[in-house]
């Protein structure tokens, strides 16, 4: 008897056989580059179709602030997200005046869409970074937590004794007698002074009341508690005259900024995000999902000792920032 010899499959079942690779193949490529753009864009991040309401967004705001456009961008995401809450973890010393009041804005933006934003203090949140956080809901801050610092800083080198030295004269031709304040091959004179004197107290009072117009609520509660009388009855007036004195530049532990009012409640990361969790209304143990920094240069941002070097390329500049 010959042996038999094996017939190979119809022509349709090799067509189905190589139809069904093709599908696991496309889907497990789909499956894979879905993990792979949520994880470079944010883990799951405010836009995603994967997001879920009761998951909470969380973003880093690390280093030195002297760029807004990623932080911005990721805050509209989560603002057009279906998420209820977004926590910002801050541990910054802060940084440029018109970078930390664009993310300000933003965060009051957020919240007029009925959002929940809360501010976690890491190490240090001080100036540019508390004028952030006074735009939150809520603010919580470890008991060693460096904050406040509220106040506004310029810096000028003098660099004329050395280049008397060594023979280097510069000629200057101006437009006006303020064109070249602060340059650095002559001392500052006195009208140039007072002239920057009234630009930094102009911006400074810009810091001052926003923190005011934000922490309001809070100021009143704690100096209800401190000149007894009702909340409602203290004025904006006694509340600017209870924090103008801390607004000199000073820093504030956690502690003390939670015995003035400058912060909500003292514990941790976790402690902020169950608050988080209850005042969104989110049952049960909170999801928090990373919304990561996508740009090369607020990647750097973050890394970048907070020295010259790190704003060289913006040159002068008015600061929110701490030392």
């Amino acid at each position: 008897m010959k042996p038999t010899t094996p017939t190979a499959p119809p022509q349709s079942k090799t067509f189905l056989y190589v139809l069904l690779g093709f599908f696991a193949f496309f889907i497990f490529s789909f499956i894979f580059v879905v993990i792979f753009i949520e994880h470079m864009v944010g883990k799951s991040s405010g836009s995603s179709f994967l997001a879920s309401s009761d998951e909470i967004t969380l973003i880093d705001i690390s280093g030195p602030i002297y760029q807004s456009d990623d932080i911005v961008r990721r805050i509209k995401k989560f603002k057009k997200s279906s998420r209820k809450a977004l926590i910002l973890r801050l541990n910054s010393p802060g940084g440029a005046v018109a970078p930390s009041q664009e993310i300000y804005s933003e965060i009051l933006s957020a919240r007029e869409s009925k959002k929940i934003v809360v501010a976690s203090m890491s190490s240090m949140a001080a100036s540019g970074a508390y004028y952030i956080a006074a735009a939150c809901d809520q603010i919580v801050a470890d008991p060693g937590t460096l904050t406040a610092s509220i106040g506004v800083i310029a810096e000028f080198p003098d660099a004329s004794g050395l280049l008397k030295k060594v023979g280097v004269n510069f000629q200057t031709i101006k437009s006006g007698k303020f064109k070249d304040t602060g340059s650095f091959n002559r001392p500052m004179n006195p009208q140039e002074r007072e002239y920057l004197q009234e630009t930094i107290m102009d911006v400074f009072q810009q810091f001052l009341g926003s923190v005011l117009d934000g922490r309001k609520a809070a100021f009143q509660g704690r100096l209800a508690e401190i000149l007894k009388k009702k909340k409602e009855l203290v004025t904006d007036q006694e509340i600017r005259n209870f924090v103008t004195p801390y607004a000199d530049g000073r820093v504030l532990t956690g502690k003390k900024a939670f015995e003035l009012g400058f912060v909500d409640q003292l514990g941790n990361y976790e402690v902020a995000v169950k608050l988080t969790a209850q005042l969104a209304g989110i049952k049960g143990d909170p999801v928090v999902k990373t919304d990561q920094a996508v740009k090369l240069d607020q990647i750097l941002n973050g890394i970048l000792p907070f020295s010259f070097l790190a704003r060289a390329n913006n040159g002068f500049q008015l600061e929110y920032r701490a030392f």
